[in-house]
C-alpha cells in the first residue's frame, strides 16, 4: 500500500450506482490503480465488499461522509501517509429530493442537495487539494447532470428544481476550480440516462411523466456501461482540451 507510482483514486459515493460501478471498472483497467471507495457505510455495500475481496490491496473501503470537513481531512492525511498523492478524485456522491416545480418545493430540500451537492465537492477539493498537487498528473472529476444545464432547460423539461438548481451550482464550482488551478485536470461529467436506483426514485416520483418522456429519447444505460465511458474519458482528458468544460457521455459538450 506504500507503493509511491500506483495510480491513487478516491470515489465519494461508492456504495451503489455510477460510483459502484466506477470503482469496479478502474480496479479492473488499471491494475497499478489503488482505489478508495468512499460511502457513509461501505461494509454495508455487499456488492463493494465483493470487489474489495477481488482486489486485496488495491480497493480500499473508506468512510466518507459528504460535506464533513473533519472526516474529509481525516482521510486526506491518511491517504498522504500511505502514498504523498493522489491523481483522481471522483466527486459522485449525492442525492436528489422529491421531484416538484419550485413554488411546490420545500426549502429543506434545496438545503438538503446543496449540503451533498454542491458544499461535499467543495469540501472534498479542499481536503485532497495538496494531494492532488502533489500528482502528476492530477484530475477533479464531478459528476453532474443535464439537468444541471441552465442552457438545455427547455429540452430538459423536468420538475427536478431542487436536484437540477444543486447541479448547475456544482458545475460553476468545478469550472471555477479549473480557474483557479492551472495544473489540475478539472470538469463536471453527466453521466447521461444510467439505470441507477435514483434513476428510478426520480421516476417513480415524476407523476408529470416529463421524466419518462426524456429517458425515452435517451440510451438508458447500465453502470457498468456507463462507468466503463467515464473511465475512458477521464483518462484520456487533458486540461488543454477537457478543462473547465461540460462533458457529455459521447464526450460532446453540454450548454451551461
Amino acid at each position: 500500500m506504500s507503493n509511491s507510482s500506483a495510480n491513487i483514486y478516491f470515489v465519494a459515493g461508492a456504495t451503489r450506482g455510477i460510483g459502484l460501478a466506477l470503482v469496479a471498472e478502474i480496479a479492473a483497467k488499471d491494475p497499478s490503480a489503488i482505489v478508495y471507495a468512499g460511502g457513509r457505510n461501505p461494509s454495508g455495500s455487499p456488492q463493494l465488499v465483493e470487489i474489495g475481496s477481488k482486489y486485496p490491496g488495491r480497493v480500499e473501503l473508506v468512510k466518507y461522509v459528504s460535506a464533513h470537513k473533519e472526516g474529509n481531512d481525516a482521510l486526506a492525511k491518511e491517504i498522504s501517509k500511505k502514498h504523498g498523492h493522489i491523481d483522481t478524485v471522483i466527486a459522485n456522491a449525492a442525492i436528489a429530493k422529491s421531484a416538484g416545480k419550485i413554488h411546490e418545493t420545500i426549502s429543506g430540500n434545496y438545503e438538503e442537495c446543496f449540503s451533498v451537492n454542491v458544499v461535499g465537492p467543495i469540501v472534498l477539493f479542499q481536503a485532497f487539494r495538496d494531494l492532488l498537487k502533489a500528482s502528476a498528473l492530477p484530475r477533479f472529476v464531478a459528476i453532474s447532470s443535464g439537468a444541471g444545464s441552465i442552457g438545455m432547460m427547455d429540452m430538459i423539461p423536468m420538475d427536478t428544481s431542487s436536484y437540477g438548481t444543486s447541479k448547475a451550482a456544482l458545475n460553476w464550482v468545478v469550472r471555477k476550480i479549473h480557474f483557479e488551478n492551472e495544473w489540475l485536470i478539472a470538469y463536471p461529467q453527466c453521466p447521461g440516462a444510467v439505470d441507477t436506483d435514483m434513476s428510478k426514485q426520480g421516476r417513480a416520483r415524476d407523476t408529470t411523466g416529463k421524466m419518462a418522456e426524456v429517458i425515452k429519447q435517451l440510451t438508458l444505460r447500465q453502470p457498468a456501461e456507463a462507468a466503463r465511458i467515464l473511465v475512458n474519458i477521464m483518462q484520456e482528458s487533458t486540461r488543454e482540451k477537457d478543462g473547465g468544460q461540460f462533458h457529455n457521455i459521447d464526450n460532446g459538450r453540454y450548454l451551461w
